[in-house]
């Protein structure tokens, strides 16, 4: 059952951990504004409670609506955090989940969903329509065609 896959895709297990997240609605265009600004906030937040990150940031799709897209974002924390304003408790994605690690430019990725995706189908698997995208190095002090990207597509 591990048909080809142009970016080496897999089937992995996640385990939830807890996180610190910002939940809204943007367009996809705007959405490099929207995490810049987050996830300092969250930063800042978790700093001013003598806490820190506990993993790379990372984000979770909800759809791929570009005009309206429902997206989750923030960082692991090691347990549960209260949240303030929009900044909210919650938990990175558990359960099935096939994968792949992208490099190159954010705004590139789509050849690896597309990947993904077949992958999923040629497996007989079916999505249940949440991606989940970790960042695995810092735009500010990565090349664009150097930055790493594990993505996720959540099974049902």
């Amino acid at each position: 059952m591990d048909f080809e896959c142009a970016f080496q895709c897999e089937l992995q297990n996640l385990d939830s951990r807890p996180a610190l997240t910002i939940r809204l609605k943007t367009k996809a265009g705007d959405i490099a504004e929207v995490f810049d600004e987050g996830y300092s906030s969250i930063a800042g937040y978790l700093g001013s409670k003598g806490k820190a990150p506990q993993g790379p940031p990372f984000a979770i799709y909800y759809n791929m609506e570009m005009d309206n897209l429902e997206v989750e974002f923030g960082f692991p924390v090691e347990e549960k955090v209260d949240g303030e304003g929009n900044i909210k408790p919650s938990v990175t994605p558990a359960g099935k989940a096939a994968t792949s690690l992208y490099i190159g430019p954010y705004e590139e990725a789509e050849p690896v969903y597309d990947a993904l995706i077949k992958w999923i189908k040629d497996n007989g698997l079916e999505a249940n329509g949440v991606a989940y995208e970790i960042y695995l190095n810092d735009p500010a002090e990565t090349p664009p065609d150097e930055l790493k990207t594990q993505i996720y597509l959540m099974l049902v």
